[in-house]
């Protein structure tokens, strides 16, 4: 009898162990992937904004076709928008209207295996840098823009995403960033839970190393923080919401400490996850304009 008992429970265990694998295989692979075929149409256009803005195509170093929106400028400044994960650049034209109508030229970009672009894997950031440059190439290169007048503005990923490039390229000149991750390794398990709907324990710790695993990488390597303490000479403007339930509502500070240069943070205990343009647009659109002009104009 005891023998029994104690093969059924090996039996036991080694099943709970293999779903547990299996379930957290399938919830990495279902956050690091996301196929184009799967992808919802965007919830606006341009139009729908009364924002004036061209298609642009461009390719990015490993082929893949990446697809933006662009206007000229006015002021002679340009911002370059940045959606976040698992969204395309609908989710940025209110944004990109308010700067079109303070005088400022657009860029909204995307990046691959979002929007209507080729790819399907998603690296946090980390392979999607080439994808920045590519568009910071397309407005100084062929649109001709100061190269001292290009500023960011990233919601959620894209906020880590544009706070990192703007690290690795200290020519641009400005960051909004709004509700960024501080770092992969710090928000995994808020965001885990957000994303997939299982309790961070003991669920995150795995989704995180299969998330490695399939994406090849480090998840260390998507790291705003540090990418902050390299911002010396580039403004940034940091937004957190205290009811922020998608990355944790520590990353703004975080990264705000970490920044060595002219910095500012408005955190609204109140607001969740990149709620600033619609629950407080009119200071959103009058701090994020001020942010600019002082700093590109």
């Amino acid at each position: 009898m005891k023998k029994i008992m104690q093969w059924l429970l090996a039996v036991v265990s080694t099943v709970l162990v293999t779903a547990f694998l299996w379930v957290t295989y399938q919830q990495a692979n279902d956050l690091v992937h996301y196929p184009l075929e799967t992808r919802s149409p965007p919830k606006h256009s341009p139009h729908d904004f009364d924002l004036q803005v061209s298609e642009v195509v461009r390719i990015n170093q490993d082929g893949q076709q990446l697809h933006g929106y662009f206007s000229s400028t006015h002021n002679g400044a340009y911002v370059m928008l940045q959606h976040g994960f698992k969204a395309d650049r609908s989710y940025m034209l209110e944004e990109a209207k308010i700067l079109q109508d303070a005088g400022y030229g657009v860029l909204v970009s995307s990046v691959r295996a979002h929007d209507l672009n080729d790819g399907d894997e998603i690296s946090f950031g980390v392979r999607e840098m080439d994808d920045l440059q590519t568009w910071y190439n397309y407005l100084v290169d062929e649109q001709g823009a100061d190269a001292d007048k290009v500023g960011v503005l990233g919601n959620s990923m894209g906020a880590a995403m544009v706070i990192e490039y703007a690290a690795q390229n200290q020519a641009i000149a400005a960051v909004v960033a709004v509700s960024p991750f501080s770092s992969l390794q710090d928000t995994i398990n808020v965001s885990v839970e957000y994303f997939t709907g299982l309790p961070a324990f003991p669920f995150a710790p795995m989704i995180s190393l299969w998330a490695e695993t399939i994406l090849g990488m480090d998840v260390a390597q998507a790291d705003a923080t540090k990418a902050a303490a390299k911002l010396c000479n580039t403004p940034l403007f940091i937004m957190q919401g205290g009811k922020d339930i998608v990355v944790s509502v520590d990353s703004g500070q975080w990264i705000f400490d970490a920044a060595c240069g002219e910095k500012e943070l408005w955190y609204e205990a109140q607001l969740g996850h990149t709620k600033f343009d619609t629950k407080k647009p009119d200071e959103y659109a009058r701090r994020v304009v001020a942010f600019f002009d002082n700093a590109l104009l």
